[in-house]
């Protein structure tokens, strides 16, 4: 019976069902693992190259912390700093740049550190008082590429992309001028001075410098550049002169540029020069006017031989016609007349007669000579007894002749300043300093308009401390009182 059953019932069959391919819980590290392999993937995508860079100190860098940032916009960061191998060479310092940054390391790129600096020249980097120092980053102009840079101690005083002239200063001596000092056109800044080294060959110092794009146009050939640092005081035979720069030029040094008074050329007059141009810088405005004298092509070289004594004859003293100054005294020295007998001091001269005639220079000297025409010494400033040379006809001179002196054509002098002239002049000055103090003796009406100003000055000063004296003892009567006789205070006199 039992088997029976057993054969009539199906046997039973183990229910197979398909496991599930992934399991819910690995959800989160396969995102995990995602996430890690896209943020890798973006750090080495955005990765760029490595570069190096040496600076003498490694003040406000900071490995992985200090930003390299250009125009305000992150493009690497300091990865290591360290000793360079040569210890002369400073601190070599490692950053990994941006990969879009490539194609602002160009061979001319500049590099340096931006902190908080103080100087004549002003302030800046005040921003990093706060947020700390940065590396800033200023591409160049050229396509070379490269990974090695020397960094700047100092920031450039102008970017290499702005447009604009730079030209070249010649100087013996530097004196306040050094980068980032200005250079003005009229008492506006044209721009600025860049760089300051020594040409030791030469002796000399050079200036590199920038000239804005809207004052390029004014350099010139003819254009000439001196030095306004300071106070400039010139004592000489045209009496004493005071010049003074702008208030920026007397912290920082300044550099002037134009052309000086009594040149008759137009600024405009010679072209225009290029990138790489180079002038002298002369040490005030009154050397640009003496340079001309001396440089100028229609100018002839004489000798003046003066039997009296010269002291107060200095070189760069001018040379005059009549009040117009024609040429500059540029040496006195006995080597031009050595053997002279009567020991007259010999004294070149070099003038230009174009200035006063349209005629040929030689030939017009020559009959100025027959007519009469004769160098003396006189005095250009009682108040430092500087000496000038002036040129002018003499009445009833006799006729004489240029002539030649080891080489060098000679100018008749005549004798300076007389005795009795001299006397004349002493008693006439005398005279009219009598007559200018007299303006202030009792009876003088300069002495008696003092006398009434001192007066009205004193009866102001009563009226004041009355009216004080008032206030303070009662303050409402200043609003509230009527005009009237105020009590004096106690101990005051009465009238």
């Amino acid at each position: 019976m039992t088997e029976e059953i057993s054969s009539s019932v199906a046997p039973l069959k183990p229910l197979v069902k398909a496991g599930r391919w992934l399991s819910p819980i690995w959800i989160i590290p396969l995102i995990a693992a995602f996430l890690g392999l896209w943020l890798g993937w973006e750090y080495f995508h955005k990765r760029g190259d490595k570069i190096t860079v040496s600076f003498e100190t490694a003040e406000g860098i900071t490995e992985n912390k200090t930003l390299v940032m250009c125009r305000s916009v992150k493009v690497g960061t300091v990865e290591k700093v360290q000793l360079a191998e040569d210890l002369l060479k400073g601190v070599e310092v490692t950053i990994r740049m941006t990969r879009e940054a490539k194609r602002l390391l160009t061979d001319d790129a500049q590099i340096w550190v931006v902190r908080a600096r103080y100087g004549f020249s002003g302030i800046s980097g005040l921003s990093t008082l706060a947020s700390g120092s940065y590396i800033e980053l200023e591409p160049g102009l050229l396509p070379e590429s490269r990974s090695e840079f020397v960094g700047l101690e100092q920031p450039p005083v102008t970017p290499k992309g702005i447009l604009g002239l730079r030209i070249k200063f010649h100087t013996d001596e530097a004196r306040s001028i050094s980068p980032g000092s200005p250079i003005f056109y009229k008492g506006l800044e044209a721009g600025k001075i860049e760089t300051r080294k020594i040409l030791a060959e030469k002796g000399k110092i050079e200036f590199g410098a920038f000239i804005s794009l809207e004052f390029a146009p004014l350099v010139r050939k003819n254009t000439k550049f001196w030095n306004a640092s300071g106070i400039d005081v010139q004592i000489g035979a045209d009496g004493f002169e005071l010049h003074a720069g702008t208030l920026e030029s007397l912290l920082s040094g300044g550099i002037n540029f134009g052309l000086p008074e009594g040149m008759p050329e137009s600024i405009t007059a010679e072209p225009a020069v290029v990138d790489g141009a180079t002038f002298d810088l002369y040490d005030n405005l009154a050397d640009t006017k003496r340079k001309r004298f001396v440089m100028s092509n229609n100018s002839l070289t004489y000798l003046l031989l003066f039997s009296s004594s010269v002291r107060g004859l200095k070189e760069d003293a001018p040379v005059e016609f009549r009040g117009v100054r024609i040429g500059t005294v540029t040496e006195v020295s006995f080597s031009y007349y050595p053997n002279n007998l009567d020991h007259l001091v010999p004294v070149r001269v070099q003038i230009d007669p174009g200035l006063i005639t349209t005629e040929p220079a030689e030939k017009f000297v020559e009959d100025a000579v027959q007519k009469g025409l004769r160098a003396s010494l006189k005095i250009g400033s009682y108040l430092t007894g500087q000496l000038y040379v002036d040129l002018d006809f003499q009445k009833d001179a006799p006729t004489e002749h240029v002539l030649k002196i080891a080489n060098y054509p000679v100018i008749p002098t005549r004798d300076s300043l007389s005795l009795d002239e001299l006397a004349e002049l002493i008693e006439e000055t005398g005279k009219n300093f009598n007559k200018t103090l007299g303006g202030y003796g009792e009876d003088g009406p300069a002495y008696q308009k003092l006398t009434e100003t001192m007066r009205q000055f004193d009866e102001t000063l009563s009226s004041i401390r009355s009216l004080s004296s008032a206030i303070e003892r009662k303050p409402s009567s200043l609003f509230f009182d009527k005009p009237g006789r105020v009590a004096p205070p106690k101990g005051t006199p009465q009238p």
